[in-house]
């Protein structure tokens, strides 16, 4: 008890003790406070002159004596002022806060001095690089000294007054961006064609193209100080590039552009094929030998495509129809047998209002359609008038028996009145119905083709017009090494124009095969050049384009002489061009001349051999360039190497009008579906010209794959490649090389 009043007592003096020193110890410190305060102010302004072009900043010194001056009063200051009042702790506050901004000034000018250190030294390091000559120690100190450089620019946005930031800037502007400038074109291509090259190992052959033609449009442009090593490293990767379709551009119904991979020597039409039935009637190869203008049939509005060439396929899709009076969904639609497929139309007046008047609905091939509705109700036969419900007509249809229908279409006519003229037609996208089998040997052929494929729903057609359904489970795939492959990696490879082979079972237990991935197809016509011959130009297939010049914006009459009127009439381009795509008599040869109007405004005059400005005669003769084989040594069917093989023309014509490219190549599968390549001059292998075609002296093959990797029995040609006629047509191999 006598404790506790002791600490108690003791306790009380103390208290008395300090209030009775409190009055003086505050004014001590109010004084004590204020002193520190100016003297954090003073300090500022000796820091805010040591940063200033009008004081004694030069650009380069780092003033940390004044920076740690200011910041250690300013310290001392605001702990005094934690003593003050509150009114006095706000009154110092504010006067803190000029010293405390050149702080932060002061913080910002001594990094972007420290960065300006850094940038000399990399500079420096640039410099080195340059000389070392060593394109890839320049590329790494070019990445350090621009980085850098452009992590200074942000630190000068924070530096205080114009003309600092531009002193600190230009002590080490010009020698960075001098080098900078020397070698940023290098760099760059040496960045690209690397790039390009890892593009290249991971199959992304579109991307890898980009980059090498964005590296070589540097090297064209410009001179550059490694200009030889970077030529070879891009020419290094176009040479690994696999000669395939990179990009495709839509630019009317009848005419994309295919840009390629790399260079070419020469194209035809033959070797790009487009699904969805539209075929390639003309393949021009731009100066740059890379690109490539293709003329087909029309292709259908809001429709997607596939171009492949060289066993490469890139998507395109074409833009929606101009917007009229009648509108038809124009997809290709697919559906089994047995089932219907709907096409949706939609009909206005010419002041835009709906159109419920009579509308001719036709389908195209009468004899494998019929249809089945019409907005619902039940209708019979191939063709009739309805009218739109609220401007609309919903027709479905039907294949008309069991068997499969493909390629036919649904004509929409807006008519005047039941028995008047037609104010506006359409027509659907094709309507394709295939049968469905239980079972199915797919082999080499039509069961084995790939004729379509719909991945998202899990089936592909083959040339049978077969629908083969795929699933992920109860069915074995395999690739065209005979590796096993999942159903996505399956779909994800297959094309119109593979080939499929194996045993397939509807139910599940299939055991397919990939054999041949992206087969080229072969229809295709080409363009004559021969206008004003009478020479018979050969062409395969149906159709032809003419091409000539002339005086722009005339008009151009192609007439055939057996008929009265123009066959087809064109106008002259701006560039004194002109081109007209005309259809050809596969069974007998078809005359062409033609003719330019005398004026813009003059009509075209019925034929006459005597007409003023008619051209000489242009004779087109259908047919193929076809060739057997035979074999000029007789072997044992176990291998090729050393044999000679004769390739004879069909057609007399065709003999002695044999053209041979360099590297032509040849490709042949055997019945286990080992493929190989043979290319002229390559392992012994040697194509020449002959007197009845060409022969080919196999040596060993450039490539090999598939089966049991090596040639027995009869050989299939799978492709040739490089041998074409005089007209251009490539040629097309009938039979099997046997005897060998």
């Amino acid at each position: 008890m006598k404790k506790v009043i002791k600490i108690a007592a003791s306790t009380a003096v103390a208290a008395s003790a300090f209030v009775a020193v409190a009055p003086t110890q505050q004014a001590d410190a109010a004084t004590n406070v204020n002193q520190l305060t100016t003297n954090a102010a003073n300090a500022g302004t000796v820091l805010k002159w040591a940063i200033s072009v009008e004081g004694s900043a030069d650009y380069a010194t780092r003033p940390y004596n004044e920076y740690n001056a200011a910041k250690k009063a300013i310290a001392a200051a605001e702990a005094a002022a934690k003593k003050a009042s509150a009114s006095e702790q706000l009154s110092i506050a504010a006067k803190l806060v000029e010293p405390k901004l050149q702080v932060k000034r002061a913080e910002s000018y001594i990094d972007a001095i420290t960065s300006s250190e850094k940038i000399k030294d990399l500079t420096s390091k640039l410099d080195a690089a340059i000389k070392s000559n060593d394109i890839e120690k320049v590329e790494t100190a070019y990445h350090a000294a621009t980085g850098e450089y452009r992590k200074q620019s942000a630190l000068l946005d924070r530096v205080y007054g114009q003309s600092t930031r531009d002193g600190i800037r230009n002590a080490v502007k010009p020698a960075i961006e001098k080098l900078v400038a020397d070698v940023k074109n290098d760099v760059t291509v040496n960045m690209l064609a690397k790039a390009a090259a890892v593009d290249v190992k991971a199959g992304k052959t579109a991307d890898a193209s980009k980059k090498i033609a964005e590296a070589q449009a540097i090297l064209d442009a410009n001179v550059l100080k490694w200009e030889t090593s970077l030529q070879k490293s891009v020419t290094d990767v176009v040479t690994s590039l696999p000669l395939a379709v990179s990009k495709v551009t839509y630019v009317d119904n009848k005419t994309v552009v295919v840009a390629l991979t790399k260079p070419v020597v020469a194209v035809s039409g033959s070797e790009f094929v487009l699904d969805n039935g539209v075929v390639v009637t003309k393949a021009e190869l731009g100066t740059d030998k890379k690109t490539v203008t293709l003329t087909t049939t029309a292709l259908d509005a809001a429709t997607k495509y596939s171009v492949t060439y060289n066993g490469s396929s890139v998507t395109f899709e074409t833009p929606a129809a101009p917007v009229g009076n009648v509108n038809v969904d124009a997809t290709a639609l697919h559906a089994e047998v047995g089932q219907s497929l709907a096409v949706s139309s939609s009909f206005k007046t010419s002041q835009g209002t709906t159109h419920n008047g009579p509308v001719q609905v036709t389908l195209t091939y009468t004899t494998n359609y019929v249809l089945a509705t019409v907005n619902g109700a039940t209708v019979t036969g191939t063709s009739g008038i309805f009218y739109p419900v609220n401007g609309q007509l919903v027709v479905t249809v039907k294949a008309a028996t069991t068997t499969a229908a493909t390629g036919g279409k649904v004509k929409f006519e807006s008519l005047t009145g039941v028995t008047g003229t037609v104010i506006e037609e359409k027509t659907s996208g094709s309507l394709n119905f295939y049968t469905v089998p239980a079972t199915q040997t797919l082999a080499i052929g039509t069961t084995g083709t790939v004729k379509y494929v719909d991945a998202a729903n899990n089936y592909f057609v083959n040339e049978d017009n077969e629908k083969i359904l795929l699933s992920a489970t109860g069915n074995v795939y395999q690739d065209t090494n005979n590796a096993v492959i999942t159903l996505d990696a399956l779909k994800a490879k297959l094309s119109k124009g593979d080939v499929v082979t194996g045993s397939y079972v509807k139910t599940g237990g299939s055991t397919l095969k990939l054999a041949l991935d992206k087969v080229t197809g072969v229809d295709f016509s080409v363009d004559q050049g021969l206008l004003g011959t009478t020479t018979a130009f050969r062409v395969e297939g149906n159709t032809i384009t003419l091409t000539g010049t002339g005086e722009a914006g005339k008009l151009v009459s192609i007439y055939n002489p057996t008929l009265a009127r123009p066959v087809a009439q064109t106008t002259v381009k701006t560039n004194g061009t002109w081109s007209v795509a005309l259809n050809v008599d596969p069974t007998v040869a078809v005359t062409f001349q033609a003719r330019q109007a005398a004026a813009v405004n003059e009509v075209a005059p019925d034929y006459a051999s005597t007409l003023t400005g008619i051209s000489d005669a242009l004779v087109v003769v259908a047919g193929k360039f076809n060739a057997t084989a035979t074999a000029a040594t007789v072997g044992t069917e176990t291998s090729l190497s050393g044999k000679v093989v004769n390739f004879a023309a069909t057609k007399t014509e065709d003999a002695d009008n044999v053209k041979v490219a360099s590297k032509a190549q040849i490709t042949v599968l055997d019945g286990d579906l080992t493929k190989a390549t043979y290319v002229d001059g390559v392992n012994n292998t040697s194509i020449t010209k002959s007197a009845t075609g060409f022969d080919i002296t196999f040596g060993a093959p450039s490539a090999i794959a598939g089966g049991d990797g090596k040639l027995t029995g009869p050989l299939t040609v799978n492709a040739v490649n490089g041998i074409t006629n005089e007209y251009g047509l490539k040629v097309n191999v009938t039979n099997t090389i046997a005897g060998y």
